[in-house]
């Protein structure tokens, strides 16, 4: 399963169309060069054999070669001196690029991050939500099918379990790579001759006591496939230590652009809808801090939760009765200064009939401060605000992971545009005509046509085509000689300038696109341009602002159309 989502085999045979292209450019070069490892470990056991050779020959043959024994056959010596001769490098290179070749494909086999139902799970919710908005399905009209999506949404939002997964993939992927180029760098040293062993593997060559000398035909080519295959490794290693960055939520780098795009949203009511730590060294502790927390405190806090599930410990009465709700305890604690108040008044009733006007005198005293006592008291119960638990950033949400890996496969331009459709701000289908900023040139005769702001998300679309010349405004007059281009102004790019002619009528049709393609189709605009224009040039100047013969024309559509109704009365 983990082969089929990073190579999409499904969707590319038209199997399996509900799904993401999960796998970004990185996760693929991964397992490409995983591969390459394990072509070269089989390519070097096919060329050795499962057994390293080895030729010896008696020493006198090293000065010359007119010894009569140089020319016999030393096949079975060289057997009895294959444990001797050989280093350990010698005898398990081979074997060695083919158990690391299985060890990093193999990992791909576990279900921590590729392969995991949990992780296509939240893939699977994410399309649902999608599909359906891109496609515009009369169905996300629904207030039902919206409150589903916004539960979805929190979800993904409130959740870390992707990023958590995948980080502990490429971890683990990325110590395995360390400890394979440690040990293929150690063995391709001991196949150089440079002198360098540090191991201390390397033989001298001789066997049985200096009689004979040994070589290895293969050593050469242990050397040149371990510089190789090092290579590959140290490539393989920036790879996944690159994933393990982007899982680090540093926003703006390593791929997490869409966490810089997030923190600039905001609400109606101008507070940010997302909460994201845009503080690079905050995020490193907080990260610190849950690594430090999932290594030392949650195995003591899960082996805590099993003793009380396998003592079956369960609260008891006396636990129960301590969790009285504030309700009951503010209630308990004026019945009680009910009471007192009650035993104070009887005190006083029967302090004794000695003097009837000493009598009234106290009592005249001891009732304002029986009064003033309740107030008081009020005063001190006033009401306390409940304090709240501060959002949590969420830099290494499920939602924000699952954009920024798209990125990689969709127009990083559609998914800005899927954001306004699950927030409450404005997109790019409120863009209008600005009758105010455009402007007819008297001088020329020509309509220099200005479109207002979106707002936030066309400064974001702005910033993501910022090297391909931002947004781009296309569109087309339609009037009594046809269809009329437009032209681009040199002040501002997306102004539409068209050549028209005085007293025409012209609809515009435009749209907004980005790198070559529609991204929102623009409300189609009419005007009527004046017949003559001396009364506004007088007015405004050489350039007339659109807004002028815009209001005339419709104070002459008013005046025409009171007309005709005092015709027909």
């Amino acid at each position: 399963m983990a082969f089929l989502d990073i190579l999409n085999i499904p969707g590319l045979l038209g199997t399996d169309l509900h799904s993401f292209k999960r796998a970004n450019i990185y996760d693929k070069i991964d397992l490409g060069l995983a591969g390459v490892v394990g072509i070269i470990g089989v390519v070097v056991l096919i060329l050795n054999g499962f057994s390293t050779p080895i030729t010896c020959v008696p020493t006198s043959c090293e000065s010359t070669n007119t010894n009569p024994n140089c020319a016999l056959d030393w096949t079975y010596q060289s057997g009895l001196c294959k444990g001797e001769v050989q280093s350990f490098p010698d005898a398990s290179f081979h074997y060695l690029l083919v158990i690391f070749a299985l060890l990093l494909v193999g990992l791909l086999t576990v279900p921590i991050y590729w392969g995991s139902n949990a992780s296509k799970e939240l893939f699977d919710n994410f399309y649902y939500i999608w599909a359906k908005l891109k496609n515009g399905d009369e169905e996300c009209k629904d207030v039902e099918w919206k409150r589903r999506m916004h539960f979805v949404l929190d979800q993904l939002k409130s959740g870390n379990s992707l990023t958590t997964r995948y980080a502990l993939y490429h971890g683990v992927a990325l110590v395995l790579d360390l400890v394979a180029l440690v040990v293929v760098g150690l063995y391709t040293l001991n196949f150089t001759d440079l002198g360098l062993d540090p191991l201390g593997l390397a033989t001298d060559g001789s066997c049985s006591n200096g009689a004979f000398t040994c070589n290895i035909p293969n050593r050469n080519l242990f050397k040149w496939f371990g510089v190789l295959t090092s290579l590959v490794l140290v490539g393989k290693a920036i790879v996944n230590l690159k994933c393990l960055l982007f899982s680090l939520g540093l926003p703006g780098l390593f791929g997490r652009n869409f966490l810089i795009y997030a923190n600039q949203l905001n609400d109606n009511s101008g507070e940010g809808i997302y909460n994201i730590q845009t503080n690079p060294i905050m995020v490193l502790l907080q990260t610190l801090l849950v690594v430090l927390k999932l290594i030392f405190i949650a195995p003591i806090q899960w082996l805590v939760a099993f003793c009380k599930f396998y003592a079956r410990k369960t609260d008891g009465p006396k636990e129960i009765i301590k969790r009285l709700s504030a309700t009951n305890i503010r209630a308990e604690q004026k019945e009680t200064k009910k009471v007192e108040k009650e035993a104070k008044a009887l005190e006083t009733e029967a302090s004794g009939d000695d003097d009837a006007a000493v009598k009234k005198g106290d009592a005249k005293k001891e009732k304002p401060k029986e009064i003033e006592k309740p107030k008081e008291e009020e005063k001190k119960e006033e009401p306390v605000s409940t304090p709240l638990i501060a959002r949590p950033a969420q830099n290494w949400s499920d939602l924000f992971f699952i954009i920024d890996i798209l990125s990689y496969n969709i127009d990083p331009c559609d998914l800005i545009l899927f954001m306004t459709k699950i927030n409450p701000v404005p997109g790019l289908e409120n863009k209008k005509v600005s009758v105010d900023i455009s402007y007819l040139d008297t001088a020329t005769t020509t309509m220099v046509v200005s479109h207002t702001d979106a707002g936030v998300i066309e400064g974001l679309l702005d910033t993501e085509l910022a090297t391909e010349g931002g947004l781009q405004i296309v569109g087309w007059l339609e009037g009594p000689t046809g269809i009329m281009w437009s032209q681009k102004t040199q002040d501002n790019p997306k102004n539409l300038a068209f050549a028209v002619s005085l007293g025409s009528t012209y609809e515009l049709v435009s749209a907004v696109y980005g790198r070559g393609r529609m991204l929102a189709r623009l409300q189609n605009f009419t005007f009527q341009c004046p017949q003559d224009t001396k009364k506004q040039m007088k007015k405004y100047g050489q350039n007339i602002p659109l807004s002028a013969f815009i209001s005339q024309s419709l104070f002459q559509k008013f005046s025409s159309d009171q007309g005709s109704q005092q015709k027909n009365e």
